[in-house]
């Protein structure tokens, strides 16, 4: 679906016998939300935390600098003047991160840059400093440069936009939502997971309250009628969405065959999810009141690589219990 127009899928009705299911959709922004009341809200809702590994201090260097950034519009004697503030690379040292503020100004034919700080990272004294401030009427160098080091604090003990995706894709692929093709966070949510879909907006406006960035974070839903128009279009998604999944798994599951895996909990874990994508598949075709035949092969090869998973882990777990 390249297009959806929304008026078109809408429907008024809460009724779940006279719906198909929700449309969902949201944004992330540039999130920043300490660990600690991520885990704690996601204990609270029910949502399956992942933390993730805490963060290197060079990535959170290069994330802190990389977010220093702004455009200053100031007029002079009745001339528009426009600057760039940012960090960019410089030449770097042994054990040392180094990235300079410089002010980019705008001209009509060509731009100039002049450099207002050095911010840098001592690895082995695990030090944070910055020095050779400029001193420049229109760009308070100094204040860039702290808000730097409180940004490089944050990325080390926050989650950010890719662990919060993370924790939010999972949650909806365990209400077998299907992600809408295109760009975005788009998914249709079966009747069966309407009611997790309001747990999931709490979610997403409780994440926005504690995000430590200046942005909010935006989520909805609205329920989708269920007629043959709408049940033909979810049809199709589904078989999008599920084809790629399939090939991930089939992608999976051969590696672990031909490299002899010997970790048997990882193998059944993926049996565990190719069961759950066939299970999905069941709940769809109630859903959608039609068989889904159009991916049945592809769903025959990875029934037979999820049984090859199955049998080397029992044959595993039975060596080692021998």
């Amino acid at each position: 679906m390249e297009h959806i127009n929304f008026k078109q899928v809408m429907g008024s009705s809460q009724n779940g016998e006279n719906v198909l299911g929700k449309f969902l959709y949201f944004s992330l922004s540039n999130i920043l939300i300490e660990k600690e009341q991520l885990s704690e809200l996601c204990g609270g809702m029910g949502i399956p935390y992942s933390g993730g590994n805490r963060v290197s201090v060079s990535d959170a260097f290069r994330s802190a600098t990389g977010d220093i950034k702004d455009r200053i519009v100031t007029k002079e004697y009745g001339e528009t003047r426009i600057y760039q503030v940012y960090c960019r690379d410089n030449e770097r040292a042994d054990g040392m991160l180094s990235r300079e503020l410089v002010k980019e100004t705008v001209g009509r034919q060509t731009n100039t840059y002049e450099k207002l700080a050095n911010i840098q990272y001592d690895k082995q004294d695990m030090l944070f400093g910055y020095d050779n401030i400029i001193h420049d009427m229109d760009v308070d160098a100094a204040a860039f440069c702290r808000r730097a080091e409180e940004l490089f604090e944050l990325y080390q003990r926050c989650a950010n936009r890719k662990q919060l995706e993370t924790i939010c894709v999972n949650f909806l692929r365990g209400i077998e939502a299907t992600k809408i093709s295109g760009t975005g966070h788009l998914y249709f949510v079966p009747r069966q997971f309407m009611a997790k879909v309001d747990i999931f907006e709490d979610f997403i406006e409780m994440v926005s309250r504690e995000n430590r960035n200046d942005t909010s974070l935006m989520c909805n839903s609205f329920y989708i009628i269920d007629d043959e128009k709408q049940r033909q279009k979810m049809t199709e998604e589904f078989y999008s969405a599920v084809k790629k999944e399939i090939a991930e798994y089939q992608e999976r599951a051969t590696y672990f065959i031909d490299t002899g895996s010997q970790s048997p909990s990882v193998m059944e874990r993926w049996v565990t999810k190719i069961q759950a994508l066939e299970t999905k598949k069941r709940h769809y075709e109630e859903v959608l009141r039609k068989e889904l035949s159009g991916l049945d092969e592809e769903y025959e090869t990875l029934r037979f690589l999820s049984q090859e998973l199955s049998l080397r882990a029992q044959s595993i777990r039975f060596q080692k219990a021998a």
